[in-house]
């Protein structure tokens, strides 16, 4: 699925976005996550062990909210399927998301290593909302 201009538009913007991905048993599981755009598909990062990466390894179907957090009712929702795991460049891309929202290289908290990090690559199905 090709986005609007208006929905790229507004998802160049670095927003933060809400991640809802769903377990093998069912359970709903949302998290607040950096994304960027590359392409038609949308970019994020996860740690290995983390919740979604599990939930998204076994159903790789997800919804993806962005709020303009000085409007709240201008959004975009993004239902999707991850297009591919790539661990090769987990560290690359980790830093890429860092240096968009933060303007710095990417830390590592908590122990956090490069060779942990996975980027996930999604594959827009259905887009909705007032940008879309």
């Amino acid at each position: 699925m090709v986005l609007s201009d208006g929905a790229r538009a507004f998802l160049d913007r670095p927003l933060t976005a809400v991640l809802a991905t769903a377990s093998a048993r069912g359970r709903s599981q949302a998290t607040p996550i950096w994304y960027m755009m590359d392409g038609d598909h949308i970019v994020i990062n996860t740690s290995v062990g983390r919740v979604k990466l599990r939930n998204l390894e076994t159903n790789p179907y997800l919804a993806l909210t962005v709020v303009d957090p000085q409007n709240p009712y201008r959004y975009v929702q993004i239902q999707g399927q991850v297009a591919r795991f790539d661990r090769e460049n987990g560290a690359r891309d980790i830093n890429r998301l860092s240096l968009r929202y933060t303007g710095k290289p990417y830390g590592y908290p908590g122990g956090d290593k490069p060779e942990n990090r996975v980027t996930i690559v999604i594959r827009p199905i259905r887009v909705s909302g007032l940008s879309a």
